[in-house]
């Protein structure tokens, strides 16, 4: 046993039951979520970008895991503003198990091209205030697992209002011009795989998304855990 389990046992966050994050009675908690195609948001069997959509410096994909209810919500949810980003660990894990499905055979193709890990960046008061970027974790989580490299391309330079509840025309206007590209030690990838924790309107990953292929990055595949 680790010595932190033995102190600080875990408890699922469904049931309370110690072991575990998420006990397997609280597994089916969890729901797989479809995927759909970033532009339009219909459904999408593979996430991949319908071939009638088209938007200007829009994602080229999008791959999600788990609908943003129950169980992977509140993991979520703790780690965000209960701050135990340990939660993400655990999430991903359970993520992993569903990856080897057909849906996600786009997303596997796409990695097979060694993109570079950009994780949506948090506002420096932000991040000072919470003393890390999930995203930069489930990012540097996945760069292990897939031998990919990670790199903050981008700055967050607007420090946004909080977008929880508002409109998708809210979070568009509120994420106009909110990032910039970061000073490069290297040249622009040419694919980027694009991390954030949830995708709600999907108006945070679209304006990444226009700011690296601005900047000249020509594929972009969005990686979320829920919507």
């Amino acid at each position: 046993m680790d010595l932190l389990d033995l102190f600080f046992p875990k408890k699922c966050v469904g049931c309370g039951k110690l072991g575990n994050y998420v006990c397997e009675a609280c597994k089916i908690g969890m729901w797989e979520e479809e995927q759909i195609c970033p532009i339009c948001r219909r459904n999408s069997r593979y996430g991949s970008r319908h071939k009638y959509c088209h938007q200007a410096w829009g994602l080229d994909g999008l791959s999600c895991f788990w609908a943003y209810e129950g169980i992977a919500k509140k993991l979520i949810y703790k780690t965000k503003y209960k701050f135990f980003y340990d939660y993400l660990v655990e999430l991903i894990a359970q993520s992993a198990e569903l990856i080897d499905r057909p849906e996600y055979y786009e997303l596997w193709r796409f990695l097979e091209q060694k993109p570079t890990i950009v994780p949506v960046p948090l506002h420096p008061q932000r991040l000072k205030t919470r003393g890390f970027n999930q995203s930069q974790i489930i990012g540097e989580l996945l760069g292990k697992s897939f031998d990919l490299p990670v790199e903050n391309l981008l700055k967050r330079v607007k420090n946004t209002l909080q977008q929880v509840g508002k409109s998708k025309e809210f979070r568009l206007k509120n994420l106009e011009q909110a990032f910039q590209i970061t000073s490069l030690k290297s040249k622009v990838p040419k694919s980027v795989l694009l991390i954030d924790d949830v995708w709600t309107t999907g108006a945070t990953m679209s304006e990444c998304a226009r700011t690296l292929k601005q900047a000249g990055v020509k594929q972009i595949w969005g990686l979320v855990l829920a919507r």
